[in-house]
């Protein structure tokens, strides 16, 4: 009961993840076009988001479905390395676009970098929030996988062990 719970919050969490990428990249998309951007004005910091922030919003979308899908799928070192991953990209290029944004010239496509930055922040933080109910809930049979020279080890200690007797 308790697994079948927490898998239920991982599912929510990478549910709530995936749409908080979409928006943020709807955002991105959108501000892509704005004259600051086509002007070359905020152009390194916003550039940066958008060569990170599309494989990132698809990798989760595809994760999100599997999930949905495959009951099994989620709390896994693969799992784990990816939120960990993208959290801390999503956090760093997002922060990189709203600290460009604090000087912006002010006109009506503000509010487009500072919800696509916003929005990218939250999944950043969601994706980490992920990491860590993964790292803290992964099954035991899971971490065998993250160490497999520790599987090897075992295993030539035992046939070494029985060679001897």
């Amino acid at each position: 009961m308790f697994e079948c719970s927490i898998r239920l919050v991982n599912m929510v969490l990478q549910i709530f993840t995936a749409v908080a990428d979409i928006v943020a990249l709807v955002y991105l998309i959108m501000v892509i076009y704005t004259p600051c951007v086509l002007g070359s004005e905020y152009y390194i910091s916003v550039m940066l988001y958008v060569y990170f922030l599309p494989v990132i919003t698809i990798q989760t979308v595809v994760f999100v479905l599997c999930r949905l899908f495959c009951f099994t799928v989620g709390l896994d070192p693969i799992a784990m390395t990816f939120n960990l991953a993208s959290g801390i990209v999503c956090i760093s290029t997002s922060m990189t676009m709203l600290v460009a944004m604090f000087d912006h010239c002010g006109n009506e496509y503000q509010y487009m970098f500072y919800v696509s930055g916003g929005c990218g922040l939250l999944a950043g933080i969601l994706h980490l929030v992920n990491a860590l109910v993964c790292n803290i809930y992964m099954p035991p049979e899971e971490w065998t996988y993250t160490k497999p020279s520790k599987r090897a080890r075992n295993r030539l200690e035992r046939a070494r062990l029985t060679s001897i007797l």
